[in-house]
């Protein structure tokens, strides 16, 4: 941005006037650090490890067991960080915009001098977007490099869950785009589009303030009416309160965006137990053996054994354009001791007849799969339609169950064909490949740890954002509350009593916010795990209860409290240094 040199007097008048809202400022600086800083942090951690994984498949190499645990949670953490800086950046224009409306409120006669001096409209906005280029660029950067030296963390997490000690720091130019640039270029536009609203208004209507008294009759109207059916104590507080209609709007959106994290956080760590705990349940034999050919007739080299017939199919649906990848694996019974499989009532299910099949909670709650539903599978080179008979909540993850002659049937072989069995007890001229319970188990753990670093993310991330929205909300409330304060200190209150007028009136306003966005805050949550899981391959079930729920919303009054408590010492400061006289 090039500055004219008469101009330049214009702009260190800008920059002071910007300066002078330090509170702000940095509440503004540290958020879009934390929106970078949660970006890079993770996103330094996958880019040069995904790129070496990428390298192996394409090459025709095949990535071990670990490698393929570690490409899971590498993917689970790049759409976790893309699902962070987009709803972050949201919340962070409107933190801009929040805080250019509340400035330009504040400051309508001294831009309607800047006006009624001659400067140009684009001046002006261009003196602002300076301002916001300025402190943005320096934020995202910070952000930037703060992730960098603390991904670090990441890393040694990787090491440690999957054994894999090559693993590096490093990140593409488009993800320093996405951090960094776009981040400012948003910021920029929301703050030109603010300024061009806002300059609208003639210079005079600007300087007079008359513009104002005409804004605000219908909300006092309805703050009026809504504060005269309360009890006379509240009607004072409430009404000021609800003449601020932003104010109540950002405490909605902080609570709602706090929530949303905090029980994200918690539903990713309950995912993981909840997928080891189901697909540990009813899976109770010792080893699985896959054999390298198909047989014929029973398994009689073994004993106590479940045999059963495996073949990969592709699922095609009605609502998806690109097949999905799953194992068949047919039986003739389960309920045996070997394998139980079961339905969300912990009911036994029966393997079905004919072209029914069994699928797992990961079609259901992802794709959308019922029972009833008709799906068409393809098999060989064919195709089969197929009925879903129920929902099997322990199926092992991208695995579906049916009857094993029936499968023989579409496969064009024997019906007493088999290519796997479950088993406690194995001789030692077993030639297929063995997957015993414990590396079965040790696999469902390695896949549950990218759910659990993300969901430390997670609760940082809530927390502290949610300290940062909360804050500002009240510094809102503060700042234009002020000559209230003095005017009450004045007529004798004390400052406790102040608080409780002025300050203390959003705690209710926050329970209702809590009350209010409980349900939507639920459903951001769904969708961003189906997104996840759809992202990664991997099985991520959305997982909540009362008690989080409860728990949530204790945090968040914790938070409050300690803002609250920040904000009474203001008031007293205030009071105690006589600053009244700036003010009234």
């Amino acid at each position: 941005m090039i500055i004219q040199e008469n101009e330049k007097p214009f702009y260190k008048e800008v920059i002071k006037s910007i300066i002078r809202n330090k509170s702000y400022l940095i509440l503004i600086f540290l958020f879009i650090m934390l929106t970078s800083f949660m970006y890079f942090f993770v996103q330094f951690s996958v880019d040069k490890n995904l790129d070496r994984l990428d390298t192996i498949t394409q090459y025709g190499g095949t990535l071990s067991e670990e490698q393929n645990a570690l490409l899971v949670a590498l993917r689970s953490n790049a759409s976790l960080a893309s699902t962070f800086l987009l709803c972050l950046l949201i919340i962070s224009t409107f933190v801009i915009y929040l805080f250019y409306k509340h400035y330009f409120n504040q400051h309508q006669q001294e831009i309607g001098i800047f006006k009624a001096l001659g400067f140009k409209e684009s001046s002006i906005i261009k003196a602002y977007v300076t301002c916001t280029f300025l402190f943005s660029v320096f934020a995202s950067l910070a952000g930037m490099f703060l992730g960098w030296a603390s991904s670090g963390v990441l890393l040694k997490a990787y090491t440690a869950s999957f054994g894999i000690t090559d693993v590096t720091r490093g990140i593409h130019v488009i993800h320093i785009f996405y951090g960094v640039i776009l981040v400012v270029i948003v910021l920029c536009v929301t703050t030109t589009l603010t300024c061009k609203t806002f300059l609208k208004k003639e210079a005079a209507l600007l300087i007079n303030k008359s513009d104002n008294k005409k804004e605000n009759r219908v909300i006092a109207f309805v703050s009026d009416k809504i504060t005269s059916i309360l009890p006379s104590k509240k009607q004072f507080p409430v009404r000021i309160a609800l003449r601020k209609p932003i104010t109540i709007i950002l405490s909605i959106l902080a609570v709602g965006a706090s929530t949303s994290l905090l029980i994200m956080s918690v539903s990713l760590y309950m995912s993981s137990n909840k997928v080891y705990q189901s697909q540990s349940a009813g899976h109770n034999y010792s080893f699985n053996i896959k054999f390298g050919e198909t047989y014929q007739g029973k398994s009689g080299d073994y004993t106590d054994t479940l045999i059963y017939l495996e073949t990969p199919a592709s699922i095609y649906m009605a609502n998806s354009n690109e097949p999905l990848l799953h194992q068949l694996v047919g039986l003739s019974e389960t309920g045996d001791g070997l394998l139980e499989l079961y339905d969300k009532y912990s009911e036994l299910l029966s393997i079905p007849e004919n072209n029914g099949i069994l699928i797992g909670p990961e079609l259901q709650e992802i794709h959308g799969l019922n029972q009833g539903d008709i799906i068409t599978l393809s098999i060989s080179g064919g195709s089969y339609s197929a009925v879903i008979a129920d929902v099997a909540v322990n199926a092992e993850t991208n695995h579906i169950y049916m009857s094993r002659k029936q499968l023989a049937k579409w496969m064009g072989i024997a019906e007493s064909s088999y290519n796997g069995l479950f088993s406690n007890n194995i001789n030692s001229t077993v030639t297929g490949t063995v997957i015993t319970q414990e590396e079965r188990l040790s696999s469902l753990e390695k896949d549950a740890v990218s759910n659990k670093m993300s969901a430390v993310i997670n609760q940082l991330l809530g927390i502290v954002a949610g300290c940062i929205l909360i804050y500002l909300v009240l510094l809102l409330n503060f700042q234009d509350s002020t000559k209230e304060m003095l005017t009450l200190d004045l007529l004798g209150y004390t400052p406790k009593e102040i608080n409780k007028m002025l300050i203390s009136i959003y705690r209710p306003i926050f329970i209702v916010a809590f009350l209010l966005m409980i349900y939507p805050s639920i459903a951001i949550c769904k969708e961003i795990h189906k997104s996840l899981s759809l992202q990664t391959g991997d099985y991520i079930p959305f997982q909540t209860n009362a008690f989080i729920l409860l728990g949530v919303f204790i945090i968040i009054q914790i938070i409050y409290v300690l803002v609250e408590a920040a904000f009474t010492s203001k008031i007293k400061t205030m009071i105690r240094n006589e600053t009244a006289r700036q003010y009234l």
